[in-house]
């Protein structure tokens, strides 16, 4: 039987009610009595006692529990939020030949966010390679190849500037949302650990910073071999590069148990058979004739069916033309339409994963 959290008005009420049937021949309290003020007091601070208690319970449920509480609870599965990461990679400074560029030095982007060189460079040739790291973790500090930075601080003999390399800085992630660390500990949960089964890759996978999915495949090349994929869904490019498979491949390997502090890693059998599989983008285009044809249902459906391919375009599944146009008729606005394209499901194979490519929108 649920219990209702009664409102303010329904305990000033009872309060009130409580006055006049008990102390004798009082009445019907006037809106301004003292009593009548008491009552309101009074309610007020049970209201807040009322509304702790509901906040309380919500605590005691992976599914509504918050922030420390959630915390706690993940722990108790061996679970520990992670914190993010730092965004890293190399940049060319400019300048006069000899000129040294120190460890420590600082590089600000245009959007504030403050990088680190990790060794000291030395201008020769004109130019140097500097290997920088974000002084904060977030998936802010990632950037793209070409973009300038700035030196907080000028050095004499360089230029204020210095350009990131070709790889981009990458590897940048967030700490952990609730709701991400939710989805964790009740995967977990309902998925015991086996040591070694597959629901277990998908666990190890997940606590690596900035892996967001992942996809395991049994027998992958033949007996005694696992396949397994993942992407980072807050970098500019979602799929992982060799650098990044391999440190997932060296984590599920061995690597310090974050809430134990205990040395853990996959059976030590399964490693030689373990092949992180090298993701290709399979790019779904959509042609879609809707009413009304209006910014608003456009951005509707865009968002539903980033959603779609979010939850249901992974490697080796399906997405069903059946749920693209369930998706597009749970827009907001939407009144009709015609899924003109894609007329078949599209399957990606281990190696393939469905991204979101363009919409082409036309009148219903």
């Amino acid at each position: 039987m649920a219990f209702d959290r009664p409102t303010l008005t329904t305990i000033v009420d009872r309060i009130v009610s409580d006055f006049e049937t008990l102390i004798d021949g009082i009445g019907t309290l006037l809106r301004r009595s003292t009593l009548k003020v008491m009552a309101k007091v009074i309610a007020g601070a049970v209201h807040i006692m009322w509304g702790f208690l509901e906040y309380m319970a919500k605590q005691l449920f992976i599914s509504t529990a918050e922030g420390d509480y959630l915390d706690k609870i993940a722990a108790e599965y061996g679970i520990a939020r992670s914190a993010g990461d730092y965004a890293e990679g190399t940049v060319t400074a400019t300048g006069t030949n000899g000129s040294v560029i120190p460890v420590g030095t600082e590089l600000q982007s245009d959007s504030d966010v403050v990088y680190i060189v990790q060794d000291e460079a030395t201008i020769a040739g004109g130019s140097a390679s500097l290997n920088i790291k974000a002084r904060d973790r977030g998936s802010d500090a990632n950037e793209l190849s070409g973009v300038t930075l700035t030196f907080v601080s000028p050095i004499v003999g360089v230029n204020t500037t210095a350009t990131i390399g070709a790889d981009g800085l990458v590897d940048g992630s967030d700490e952990e949302t609730d709701d991400e660390l939710r989805t964790r500990v009740l995967f977990k949960k309902r998925n015991a650990p086996h040591g070694g089964a597959e629901h277990d890759y998908i666990i190890w996978a997940l606590e690596y910073p900035g892996v967001t999915r992942a996809w395991v495949f049994s027998l992958y090349n033949g007996a005694g071999t696992v396949g397994l994929a993942f992407v980072r869904d807050d970098d500019a490019s979602i799929i992982p590069n060799e650098t990044q498979r391999n440190e997932v491949k060296d984590y599920l390997y061995e690597h310090t148990d974050p809430v134990t502090g205990e040395i853990v890693g996959i059976p030590v059998t399964a490693y030689p058979g373990l092949i992180m599989i090298d993701l290709q983008p399979l790019t779904v285009n959509f042609s879609i004739s809707i009413y009304p044809n209006t910014t608003a249902v456009q951005n509707a459906i865009q968002d539903e069916l980033e959603n779609l391919i979010l939850n249901e375009g992974g490697p080796g599944e399906t997405l069903y033309r059946s749920r693209i146009t369930e998706a597009i008729g749970l827009a907001v606005g939407e009144e009709y339409h015609t899924l003109n394209s894609p007329l078949i499901d599209i399957t990606a194979s281990n190696t393939q994963l469905h991204v979101m490519g363009t919409i082409t929108f036309a009148d219903y």
